[in-house]
């Protein structure tokens, strides 16, 4: 198997797999989407596929960056065009402790909400529209999301990719370590909503 995915990975354009990083990152941010994305774990491994094929941290970082700012703007836009209708959307309305969690969270952080929502992760991707629901200006959001997409890409991104370089992993120690993580965020995804 290690020689298929070197095979992959040296017919594969980096350019590709940060491509595919920053649609990832910003899946993860939107609306209802990032809900049933299980995005740590793509995140995780590709991070550790990356390292892999020798992308440099400045790029894996930026391009986790700007995925994580364009899908946390596209949730803003949702949250401002939906307004109060967001707790009517069927998959929202079945789920009202997490509207609530989501209100009291923006209350009680205001602005700062959308930095720290990044990080917990069943709020991350309500934060935005919530926000933009209740009334947040898009020039704050939009200050925040430009320093607070970069931080999360650093502290999500930036060590797996790390940790392979420095591990210069091949073979069953690279699946076995993305299999070990994957298991790892799925655990910890799936404690956080409940």
């Amino acid at each position: 198997m290690h020689e298929w995915l070197n095979q992959w990975l040296a017919a594969t354009s980096p350019v590709w797999l940060l491509l595919v990083l920053a649609m990832v990152a910003a899946l993860e941010s939107l609306v209802l989407v990032g809900l049933l994305v299980p995005g740590v774990a793509l995140l995780l491994g590709l991070s550790l596929l990356a390292a892999e094929a020798g992308i440099s941290p400045w790029q894996w970082w930026l391009a986790g960056a700007v995925g994580a700012f364009v899908g946390d703007t596209i949730s803003f836009a949702v949250g401002a065009w939906a307004g109060h209708r967001i707790d009517h959307w069927p998959w929202l309305r079945h789920r009202p402790q997490q509207l609530q969690q989501g209100r009291a969270f923006f209350r009680r952080y205001g602005v700062w909400s959308i930095a720290l929502g990044r990080f917990v992760g069943p709020l991350r991707p309500l934060i935005p529209a919530l926000a933009a629901a209740l009334s947040m200006p898009w020039r704050s959001f939009l200050w925040v999301n430009a320093w607070s997409s970069p931080a999360w890409s650093a502290v999500y991104l930036l060590p797996p990719l790390l940790l392979g370089q420095m591990l210069t992993l091949n073979g069953p120690w690279l699946w076995g370590l993305v299999a070990l993580m994957t298991i790892v965020a799925l655990w910890v995804a799936q404690r956080m909503r409940l």
